[in-house]
């Protein structure tokens, strides 16, 4: 059974998570993505609905409420795929990002959409899809394919950060970013695309040689002062143009879709497993059967590390892991109670 699982079972049955963040160690959030197959009546051989017409829902866990008012959410229309991340300044605020830069944002004293980071051919400066946004302190930035990595520098204000980089041709299809991470801002690394790495010294981009050109979807700068890079179902350590393949025990399935580092080591996690760095060698994470299911996303913040998946979510805190709720039982109880479920006012 999980933390208040009768208050969130009607609300999140027939979605899946797609995303996690934390605010503080009292509060986390999961965004969950409507999952079409549930539908009722839904057969495997028709097509799947475009993603813009899956709705998307934002649910908070405040550890410290009450079990009645631990759960809040709100549902979320028209979005693409989506992200979502904290903004700590110049308001403090939960935000969902989806491909197209379309924004929502919610503080206790407000919420709703507003203008994201326009298109080129609209004037604006996105020429890609975003797909990642991440806090640094009070800053919040998102990277999107074509090379491009942004900072929000107010509600419904967005600046590039650095110089355009050049996009050929025959670069179109398999360049960054996917993700981003920074020691500091001169000292920031994108990656994504195939082998497609790139380093931010606060006044230009440059393009780093990088040993593989599997397609990259993680970047981690480690207080270690290495920086680990995600390709494929592989780690590279390093930094600049010097990179290291390390050992990989499991023989993964799926690419590797985030890197954090908790508790003095790294993290990593897919929507198959999750696991650690040791040494040279990352190895399945000592984690109850119960939290690997969760398996998916992975953020970090204040002392908690939060894991969201297809498979549900759980958190580690003060050395303990708590499992907050199991999809399968949401599952069992929303094929007897799809007459129970909240549903969003017209």
């Amino acid at each position: 059974m999980g933390i208040a699982i009768e208050t969130l079972r009607p609300r999140i049955a027939g979605y899946n998570l797609i995303d996690c963040e934390v605010k503080d160690k009292d509060t986390l959030y999961l965004l969950g993505r409507e999952d079409y197959t549930q539908r009722k009546g839904w057969r495997d051989s028709q097509d799947a609905p475009p993603e813009g017409k899956l709705a998307k829902r934002i649910f908070v866990l405040r550890l410290n409420n009450a079990e009645d008012k631990k759960w809040g959410h709100m549902h979320l229309a028209g979005m693409d795929t989506s992200v979502c991340a904290m903004s700590y300044a110049p308001e403090e605020k939960i935000l969902v990002v989806d491909a197209d830069a379309k924004v929502w944002a919610q503080n206790p004293n407000s919420n709703g959409f507003e203008p994201g980071i326009p298109y080129k051919g609209n004037g604006g400066l996105l020429a890609g899809s975003v797909n990642r946004a991440k806090a640094f302190g009070g800053e919040l930035l998102a990277c999107a394919t074509q090379r491009q990595l942004f900072k929000r520098v107010g509600p419904s204000s967005w600046e590039l950060v650095g110089a355009a980089i050049p996009v050929s041709e025959s670069d179109f299809r398999d360049c960054g970013f996917h993700d981003f991470d920074r020691f500091s801002e001169n000292d920031v690394y994108a990656v994504g695309g195939s082998g497609d790495l790139w380093h931010f010294d606060g006044k230009a981009w440059r393009r780093c040689k990088f040993p593989s050109n599997w397609g990259l979807s993680a970047v981690k700068c480690g207080p270690d002062g290495n920086v680990y890079i995600a390709a494929s179902t592989v780690i590279y350590r390093g930094a600049g143009d010097k990179w290291e393949r390390l050992k990989t025990k499991d023989q993964m399935s799926l690419p590797i879709k985030d890197l954090v580092w908790y508790e003095g080591e790294l993290w990593a996690t897919s929507d198959y497993g999750i696991w650690t760095l040791k040494g040279d060698e990352l190895i399945p994470a000592d984690v109850p059967s119960g939290v690997k299911v969760c398996s998916g996303n992975l953020a970090v913040r204040d002392g908690v590390l939060l894991l969201a998946g297809y498979g549900g979510a759980a958190y580690k805190r003060d050395g303990q892991w708590t499992e907050i709720f199991h999809d399968h039982e949401v599952r069992e109880w929303f094929e007897t109670n799809r007459d129970k479920v909240w549903t969003p006012p017209k």
